[in-house]
């Protein structure tokens, strides 16, 4: 099952953006089911701009990142970095290159979501 997050943006007035606009104006497709699930991460202001990345706790300490962007929705603006499609696991989301942070568990055709200071 595919799911799209949308925001409610107004399109950008120019075919030339940063990175950081196109991020706040674009939908996110979560590509979700059997045996796949999603993490979206609501990150403090000291990760603006940076790349969060997560590792399996049972892996061989691979780690894939994401970018963190601010995402304008109705209700105001908010920063995310969001794993569209993860094998339904345990993970640990890494606070720096050698500091592990919270754990957070990855459901089997659903949506984490953590708050992370």
């Amino acid at each position: 099952m595919s799911t799209a997050a949308t925001d409610h943006m107004h399109p950008p007035a120019s075919h030339q953006h940063d990175p950081g606009e196109a991020a706040s104006s674009a939908s996110v497709a979560l590509d979700i089911g059997a045996g796949r699930g999603a993490l979206v991460l609501y990150p403090s202001e000291r990760f603006r701009g940076l790349e969060i990345e997560i590792s399996r706790r049972d892996g061989d300490g691979r780690r894939v990142h994401t970018g963190v962007h601010e995402r304008t929705t109705e209700s105001g603006s908010i920063l995310t970095a969001i794993f569209g499609s993860l094998a339904a696991a345990e993970y640990v989301v890494w606070e720096d290159a050698t500091t592990p942070g919270p754990n957070v568990t990855v459901p089997d055709g659903g949506v984490a979501q953590l708050e992370m200071s």
